[in-house]
């Protein structure tokens, strides 16, 4: 298809350059010379113009990735891959091409947590346990029929802390205004943010955290379900889930799904 559009574009481009020539060379002789090049530059600059433009449009095509495979893309861009900070592989995933994923912003999560039915997931490819969870979460959404799921990606949201050689931890960096108000509606289901010394000791930052990975289920603005982590049997996310810590942490995330969903349904033949 792209070859047949630049071939005829070539050969019309042609066609237009000897009626351009002939033009010049036997048309009516009354036209003053300097006004027949002045419309033949026009008319030149004009064919090159939109030669340019037909033959970008043909040869450059951009593709625009659906939030499901660009969610498949950006968490199996590290199958194989070696996490620097500690020289572990990240556990290689595979995710389907027709998964529920929705890529939303910080701000716009709150909005939908405030106003929507939804579940959504918190937190980053280059998480570990994130890894172990996904295709777990998504194997949940596809057998209870979940259609959408919305992927907020917390990494550079969120704030940090460092031990500083006191007691009271020092703040790194700030996280966003939608962070701080994420953490203010799941207020009650967070658990306070330690940091740790070189010696492994705990240091309360005074603040909550927002962990990776999350799942939650919101319905009229409520928390309905919430799990953090994988499954409390877990202890080195770098190594894949069992089959029995598997259809454990599925039916965590079926729980949470199912308190939306079961929140929906017509009960003792009453009105909806």
């Amino acid at each position: 298809m792209k070859m047949t559009v630049l071939w005829k574009t070539r050969q019309n481009f042609i066609a237009l350059v000897f009626q351009l020539w002939y033009y010049f060379n036997g048309s009516d002789k009354d036209m003053e010379k300097s006004n027949k090049i002045y419309l033949g530059i026009i008319l030149v600059c004009t064919v090159l113009v939109i030669g340019l433009c037909v033959y970008a449009i043909a040869t450059h095509k951009e593709e625009k990735l659906t939030d499901a495979l660009k969610f498949k893309k950006e968490y199996e861009s590290l199958n194989e891959v070696v996490n620097e900070n500690n020289e572990k592989q990240y556990m290689e995933i595979f995710i389907d091409e027709e998964n529920p994923i929705v890529y939303k912003t910080g701000q716009e999560i709150v909005e939908i947590m405030k106003n929507e039915d939804a579940i959504i997931y918190f937190g980053f490819a280059t998480c570990p346990w994130c890894r172990n969870a996904v295709p777990v979460l998504l194997d949940a959404a596809k057998e209870l029929n979940v259609d959408k799921i919305y992927y907020v990606d917390i990494l550079d949201i969120r704030d940090t802390y460092k031990f500083s050689g006191s007691i009271e931890p020092e703040q790194t960096k700030k996280g966003t205004d939608a962070y701080y108000n994420i953490l203010k509606i799941l207020d009650k289901k967070l658990d306070k943010f330690y940091v740790k010394d070189e010696a492994g000791n705990m240091y309360d930052t005074g603040v909550k955290r927002l962990y990776a990975p999350t799942v939650v289920s919101m319905s009229g603005g409520k928390v309905k379900g919430f799990h953090v982590a994988t499954v409390e049997s877990q202890k080195d996310p770098y190594k894949a889930l069992t089959d029995k810590q598997k259809e454990e942490l599925k039916d965590a995330y079926k729980e949470l799904i199912n308190a939306i969903k079961n929140d929906n349904v017509c009960k003792d033949n009453k009105a909806c």
